[in-house]
């Protein structure tokens, strides 16, 4: 459960940030019309967080991975956890659900399997 929370925060926390920044802008715009100073304290606030959310977003990151690999290490997919999982020489990869994952417990992007070209097809 803690682990697919941690997933689904990971996954909203760039589009968090966003919405955050997004928001700071808005009210900046309208502060330079009404209160300048105010508008001039946000800016510099936005760009002293910038530090703060991207080593935020780092240790998530590193927390899910280490969670990650337990999961991979135990044989079951942190993805749909299920299994079996597979041992590659790059990391693992799930029997299930076809989802990759690094040596570091990282997420790879999933590939899918490639298509046979039928030749009356092409030819057509």
């Amino acid at each position: 459960m803690v682990l697919r929370l941690l997933r689904l925060v990971n996954r909203l926390y760039p589009w968090v940030a966003l919405g955050a920044y997004m928001l700071a802008f808005a009210v900046a715009f309208v502060c330079v019309f009404t209160f300048p100073l105010g508008a001039l304290a946000l800016v510099v606030m936005g760009v002293l967080s910038l530090a703060v959310v991207a080593v935020a977003r780092d240790a998530l990151q590193a927390v899910q991975r280490a969670m990650q690999r337990g999961w991979l290490r135990g044989g079951r997919c942190p993805a749909c956890r299920m299994g079996p999982v597979k041992a590659e020489a790059a990391g693992w990869r799930c029997r299930g659900c076809a989802q990759a994952f690094g040596a570091d417990g990282a997420e790879a992007p999933a590939v899918e399997p490639p298509v046979a070209i039928d030749s009356e097809m092409a030819a057509a």
